[in-house]
Parts: C-alpha cells; structure tokens; sequence
C-alpha cells in the first residue's frame, strides 16, 4: 500500500516536473524572441535633460535685439574624449565593451584586437564630423570639431579639479557624464543629414539646442548686448545652484559673460527640462520634466536711435586723421533712463568668434572697448558748472561775485595756469571781469583756479561725490568703471602724492587725477538740467531708482543754466560758432570740453630667452604691460621674458599734435531746454534729455564735437518727435 503511495506521489511529481520542464522550452525556445522584446522594451534608458529657451532681449518700443533660435547640435559622450584624448585606460575598457556589444563581436576576440578597432572608429568618427563641418552652407560657422573637444576636455578637467577642492574628495562630476557638443548651429537640412552620417557611431548623438541670434544692423548694439561664453570652472564651483540638477551651471553649456546677457544672467536663463525613453524610442510619461524657459528682458534703450548715433559717431570719427573711437550716452532726464549707449567702433556680434583674433589685435581702433561705460578721462570744462554749484553751496562764492581774468593766473608766470588759447593764435583768452554766469558762458579757466583754491580738494571731491564720480552708475554691467574721484587718501595711496593749491586748480578745470565715463558725465548735464542726482537705469524695472536734490537754491541752479544756456546760445559762448540748435522748440544748453591726454600704448617690445636659450625680442600688440605679458606667456611658453626691458613700441596718435599743442580729446555735454512762443528758453520746463559726446583725440571740445551735438539733437527731435516724448506710445501697445 505504501509503496503504491509512494509510486503516485512520484509520478505526480516527475508529471508535474515534465509540465515545468515543457513551459521554460515554450518560454526559452518557442517564445523567447517575444518575451526578450518584451523585456528590452520595459528597459529604461538613461533621462536627458532638454535644454531651455533663453530669454530674448528687446529695446523699449519692443524689438527683439537678440533672442535664441532652434537648432541641433552634434554632441559626442565625454567618455569618448577620456579615451582619446585623456587616453584614459578605464574609458577605453568601457568604450571597448560597449563596441563589442554594438558589433556584436565574437568574446573569443582578443581585448586589444578590440579596442585597436575602437581608436580607428574614433579617428573616423573624428574625420566624418570633421568634413561634414567643412561641408556646411555657413563656412563662417565652421570649427575643427575635435579641437572643440580638447578644449571640452581641458574645460571638465578643470572642473573637476575645482569641484574637488570645494567637497575635500576626488570624485566625477556630473559633466562627465553627459555628451558634449562639438558641431553646433545645425539647421533642419543639416540635422538629418547629420543623423544619417552619424548613425553607425553609438556615442553621437544629434540633439536639439538652441543658438542665440540678433536683430538686424546689430552692429551699433554689440557692446550693450554683450557676449556668451563657455562656463568656466570658477563658475562651476561658485555655482548657487549647484545642487539643482537642472538649474546647475555644465561645463558645455554658454553663459552671459558681459553687457546684458551678463547683467540679466538671472532672468534671461531657464531651467532644462528632462525626457526619458524606453529602447524603443517611446516617451516614459513618469520621467518627463518640462523645461521653463528664461524670461524676455527690456532694456531702457530705444534701438533706432542706437543706431542713428552710432552712424552720425562714425562719420565724425573717420574725418579726424587722430582719432580712434568715441561714444555718445543720451538720458531720459526724469527717470535717468538710458535712451542710447553708443561705443564707436563696434563690432557684428554675430561673426565675434570668426573675427576675434582681428579684434584683439587692433590695439589702435580697440573695437571690442566699451567705451561709454568703461574708459575714463578727464573730463575737462563740462566739470566747470558743478565746481560753480560747489562754490555757490559752500558759500565760497556768491552770484555777485566776480573774479578779473587778464589770460594768466599770475601775471609774472606766463608758462602755466593760463586760460584757454585762442584758435589760431598764441595768445591767451583775457575775459576781464566776470560773475559765475559769464564764466560758463566763456568757459574762464582763471575764474575756475581761483575757486579751486577756495573749495581745495577736499571741497572738490566732496562735489565730486555728491554727484557720484567714484562710485558706480547704477547701470549694473560687468564693464563699467566709476571714474576717479582723487580724494587726499586716494592720492596717496594711488599716487604717493599730497595735496596741493595746484591740485585744486586742475581738478577745477577737470584734469588731472579727476576722471569720469561718459556715461558719467552724461549724468552730470542731466543733474545740472534738474538739480537732483539719481543713479542711471538700463534694464527696465517697476523700481524707480532713489534720487538726491542738490542743496542750492533756485537762484543758484537758474545761474549755472543760464551759464550752460549761454555757451551754445551767446554770441560770446565757446560754442556758439560750432554748435548753435536752431529749432522753434527746443534749445541745445550744453558745456564744451578739451581734455588733455597723452598718447596711449599699442604695442609692446619684450626681450626674452626662447627654450633653446637664445635671446630674441617679441612685439606682442597691446594696450597695457601687464596685458601683453599676459599674452607673451600665453604665445611663447617656455620662454623667459626680461620684465625689466619691457618697452613701448608704439602708440597711438604716431605724432605729435599739431601746432606744439597737445593731444585731448574732445567733449560735448548737454541737454535740450523748451522754448516758450516767443522763442526764449522756458524755465520752468525741465529739459527732457540729456547727453555726452566724446570724440577720442578730436582736439578741440567746440570745433569737434559742437557740430556732432547738434546733429545729435536733432536727431533727438526727430526720433522721439517734437515733444521729446521718451516714453513711446509703441511700447505701451507691446506692453501693456
């Protein structure tokens, strides 16, 4: 009985055994091929972050400046730049495997018959990518795709050393692991053709991206706009959002690095996204995160009047044989808002990475200087009615008092501390007797010395600062610079030099140490048109920016407008001849200024002994010794260059100035003044805008730059219309 039990219950099991045994052969063999797709197709693949949209830029009656544009990029993994070009042993292994996998190569293959394989592949992958660059429609956008990639790899190298510091710990970093582009700019042509090219190699990918692009004639905007550049380290390991994944600055990725893009980083940038498929290509809906693009920024700045100026700049500047460049900075005078920021010469941003090697070079012309918010200079007469306001605050002088002007400070020094020359003679300007009105009107440099003495420098500075020369605009970008307010502890620790009555008197004709930007000085007509000083704004914002009124009384302030009125409107007012606005509206009020200034480096010659030990001389074009040591190094390494033999090879103007005068450049600060019917200025209007000219090396303030200002208003008139209406009734329609 037992052994009958026992027989069936074995018989069950070998029964049930055989069933099993029949599924796994219906599973393994029958079914296997359906069940391995299956199975491939539940896999996941790793998520890619889709990129964001950058905000666009546009200008006040609402253009779009500058805005990002589809495109594709060609993007190869950082894992093959490890193995070719750090020919990381670790990379090559893991490369090797995943291309005998792709192969499908038998594993009784040697290893190093493998991988031998994979470095051709990679050298062909490198001349495909390479002559389907050389074949684009848009040569100008052409780069050697695998010297991209070096400097890819030294970049997250870098990177990685950063990244390392900061956590204590040597670890990868998460641009190691994504692919990087080294072929951007694709249109929808070029992308499939890339896709078909590409396909055999498992590590390129051809991805969507996005490329910034500007409005026409965007020349004239180059330096406000700005540039984008590749993330650097320091950037990388600073970054707030570090522990954001999809916020987190990567090393492939471009980034604001002057003018607006740079100033705006914060809005104009997103947040990418991510997209996860299956190995069929399917959307996993779980592992999608939708990208938030930047938000658009408007700028202050009207683009046609940009561009207007920087034509009339340009035609001034190519008539004067000495001159290199200039600007011209309009303000709303209200709200301080900036109308036009014109820096000439400029350059087309975008062809900058074409021409930048051109660029750099012209150390004479310098067009990649933003010159109306980075160069300093004197600024000459258009200093002299707040050196009046100072007197006038401080009680130092009154409106009734008169100082007698014979040409010379001092009768028995006749080599300095003179007034201005007149043109074409030796002889010096003699004003007689003259109150504060007169002395603008005539620009009366004897009158101005005498003041000097009795505010002193500290008197001066103390001006200087309550109209914010040394301290910053407000205007928010990376390039600007505050201009020099040389108080007694900045002279000596700058200069190593005390205070002096003769220190005072320059600073009171605007030389010396006192500099400003035009931008600067474009603030300080503004403040003299309304008597309140307030910073400037660029980027448009709901804030208004505080402002401070001047302590004067309204008789002080009308006696300084007379004065600006009467050097452009008076027969006896130094531009008078040259500058003189006929318009049935509008007055040009304005202070004309030659500021002195030297020749400034180009080029410099640097002795040095190459690696061989044999001494040579570099001419490296520069505008500045530490920037072309800078360069010497960067040009000539290995070389040991004598620093103490560094010279100046050349500079810029070549010559002398003409008539044993001296190099200045050439200043015109203003503002328009409504007229009432019978055609006199309306005092109880303020004016609506203000500006500076400057022409660099233009020599005289009135002769040069006097003619410009008056083109400038009436291009003013023309492009915000006859009621100089700055706030345009199109952007109100654009943005509501």
């Amino acid at each position: 009985m037992f052994e009958r039990r026992l027989k069936v219950m074995l018989g069950l099991l070998v029964a049930a055994l055989f069933v099993v045994i029949l599924r796994l052969a219906q599973l393994q063999l029958v079914e296997g091929s359906h069940y391995r797709r299956r199975a491939e197709q539940s896999l996941i693949l790793r998520p890619r972050q889709t990129p964001f949209v950058r905000g666009s830029i546009l200008d006040r009656t609402g253009e779009v400046l500058a805005s990002d544009e589809a495109c594709w990029n060609v993007s190869v993994d950082f894992r093959v730049f490890a193995a070719d070009i750090g020919n990381d042993p670790v990379s090559i292994r893991r490369l090797a495997r995943q291309w005998r996998r792709a192969r499908e190569y038998s594993a009784s293959i040697p290893d190093e018959e493998i991988e031998q394989g994979l470095r051709r592949e990679i050298a062909d992958m490198w001349w495909e990518i390479g002559s389907f660059a050389a074949g684009r429609l848009r040569p100008a956008s052409w780069e050697d795709p695998r010297e991209r990639a070096i400097d890819v790899y030294d970049q997250v190298t870098r990177i990685r050393r950063a990244v390392t510091r900061w956590r204590g710990f040597d670890a990868p970093v998460g641009e190691e692991m994504v692919p990087h582009a080294v072929l951007t700019g694709l249109d929808s042509a070029e992308q499939i053709a890339a896709r078909e090219r590409f396909s055999r190699f498992p590590w390129v990918h051809v991805e969507p991206s996005t490329e910034r692009r500007f409005g026409a004639d965007a020349t004239p905007l180059a330096h406000v706009l700005g540039r984008m550049g590749r993330v650097d380290a320091g950037l990388v390991a600073d970054d707030p959002n570090a522990d954001d994944p999809f916020a987190r600055y990567r090393g492939d990725e471009r980034v604001g690095v002057s003018g607006v893009e740079y100033a705006a980083e914060r809005m104009v940038r997103g947040r990418r996204g991510q997209v996860t498929k299956d190995r069929e290509g399917h959307l996993v809906e779980e592992g999608f995160i939708e990208a938030q693009n930047g938000r658009d920024v408007v700028l202050t700045l009207h683009g046609g009047l940009q561009r207007r100026l920087y034509r009339l700049l340009g035609e001034t500047v190519e008539t004067m044989p000495d001159s290199c460049g200039g600007s011209i900075v309009v303000l709303d005078v209200a709200g301080r808002e900036v109308l036009a920021l014109v820096s000439y010469p400029s350059y087309d941003p975008g062809r900058f990475d074409e021409l930048y090697p051109v660029f750099r070079d012209d150390t004479e012309r310098l067009p990649l200087r933003f010159r109306a918010v980075a160069n300093r200079y004197a600024p000459g007469s258009t200093i002299k009615p707040l050196i009046c306001l100072a007197g006038l605050m401080s009680g130092r002088i009154t409106l009734s008092t008169r100082e007698t002007c014979t040409g010379y400070l001092f009768d028995d020094v006749r080599d300095r501390w003179r007034c201005w020359r007149v043109h074409g003679t030796s002889q010096r300007k003699a004003h007689g007797s003259v109150d504060v009105v007169e002395a603008l009107v005539g620009s009366c440099n004897v009158f101005m010395y005498r003041l000097g003495e009795r505010l002193g420098v500290e008197g001066l500075c103390s001006a200087f600062d309550m109209v914010g020369i040394g301290r910053s605009s407000g205007i928010g970008l990376r390039e600007e610079s505050w201009g020099i307010n040389p108080t007694p502890g900045w002279l000596m620790m700058n200069k190593n030099i005390r205070v002096t009555p003769g220190l005072a008197r320059l600073f009171a004709i605007g030389q010396g140490e006192v500099s400003l930007t035009p931008l600067q000085v474009a603030n300080l007509m503004a403040t003299y048109a309304s008597g309140r000083y307030r910073p400037v704004t660029l980027i448009r914002s709901d804030t208004p920016t505080p402002e401070w009124t001047l302590p004067v009384t309204s008789e002080q302030q009308m006696a300084v407008r007379r004065g600006i009125y009467g050097v452009v409107n008076d027969p006896d007012g130094t531009a008078y001849r040259h500058a003189r606005f006929v318009n049935d509206r509008w007055a040009l009020c304005g202070k004309t200024g030659s500021a002195t200034s030297h020749p400034w480096p180009t080029a410099y010659r640097i002795p040095y002994v190459d690696v061989d030990g044999v001494e040579n001389v570099a001419l490296i074009p520069a505008g500045a010794k530490g920037g072309a040591l800078e360069r010497f190094e960067a040009e000539y390494p290995g070389a040991v260059a004598d620093r103490d033999g560094v010279e100046v090879a050349s500079r810029w103007p070549r010559h002398a100035a003409p008539g044993g005068q001296e190099h200045s450049h050439a200043w015109f600060g203003g503002y328009l003044q409504a007229l009432d019917a019978s055609g006199q200025p309306d005092w109880s209007s303020e004016p609506p805008v203000a500006f500076a000219v400057l022409v660099e090396f233009g020599g005289s303030g009135g002769r040069t730059s006097g003619p410009l200002a008056r083109s400038v208003s009436a291009a003013l008139v023309d492009m915000l219309g006859i009621e100089l209406d700055v706030d345009s009734r199109k952007f109100e329609q654009v943005f509501p």
